[in-house]
């Protein structure tokens, strides 16, 4: 019978192994967050030019909300493109935590090797969360716009089936980047398939061990965000621990 550690036997784990290895931890999590705040704010700054242009030339909001839509496509792209990074970001804490050289150019390993298949996930990713969460925020502008109770209702409705259809999906696709790095000889569906058969009876496993940020989540937004760039590698090397539990089990 396989045995799985616990929550807090994972988060000790992942303590003892980001030792003294904060800083480029710190430092290739802040070089990914930089380098895609970067690309959103660019197209968001030009989708708030663009609207205004096309409104101020034709008076008409539906030309206005038609480019406004188009950039939001523009931006879910940019979204899978640069969720390759989570490819690197993975590489990274998989060799701090086995003890191999990590370095911060593995932020940028899914695009050196093939593409493809990285993309493949990450635009899966995007996409599990674009199509469950995206009509609630939509929904929810309407309100703050309008100040029409309808569409706070609406909103709260669909961020109510958004949840509850994006939590059990994103945590059986959660460790698609690792199986890949494990299994490169894999496409990228047949590692999103390969996670599903792995998550089935772990995902709830995962979603407790989620939970239990939720507390030093609130003390990082008591220090004004600043906690965060310590939390943030510590979630990720506790990720971490999970996979590599998950894939090597002690046996009871």
């Amino acid at each position: 019978m396989k045995q799985y550690k616990k929550g807090f036997e994972l988060k000790n784990a992942a303590k003892d192994k980001m030792e003294g290895k904060y800083s480029g931890s710190i430092l290739i999590i802040l070089l990914s967050a930089l380098i895609s705040g970067m690309v959103r704010l660019s197209i968001n700054s030009v989708c708030g030019t663009t609207m205004n242009t096309v409104y101020a030339m034709t008076g008409s909001a539906g030309a206005a909300t038609a480019v406004s839509f188009l950039f939001d496509a523009l931006l879910l792209a940019a979204g899978i493109i640069s969720g390759v990074m989570n490819a690197g970001i993975t590489l990274y804490f998989l060799n701090l935590a086995c003890g191999q050289p990590a370095a911060i150019r593995d932020l940028f390993y899914g695009f050196r090797t093939d593409s493809k298949q990285f993309l493949v996930i990450s635009a899966a990713m995007m996409l599990c969360q674009a199509v469950c969460l995206y009509p609630g925020q939509y929904l929810s502008q309407n309100y703050l716009t309008t100040w029409d109770i309808k569409w706070l209702l609406y909103a709260l409705a669909a961020m109510t089936a958004g949840c509850c259809l994006y939590v059990p999906v994103s945590l059986g696709i959660a460790m698609s980047f690792y199986l890949m790095l494990d299994f490169p000889q894999n496409t990228g569906r047949e590692t999103l398939a390969l996670c599903w058969r792995i998550m089935r009876g772990q995902r709830k496993r995962l979603f407790i061990l989620e939970l239990g940020f939720l507390p030093l989540m609130l003390l990082c937004i008591l220090s004004f965000g600043i906690g965060f760039l310590w939390l943030e590698p510590y979630m990720q090397m506790t990720y971490t621990c999970f996979f590599l539990d998950l894939m090597n089990p002690k046996e009871a």
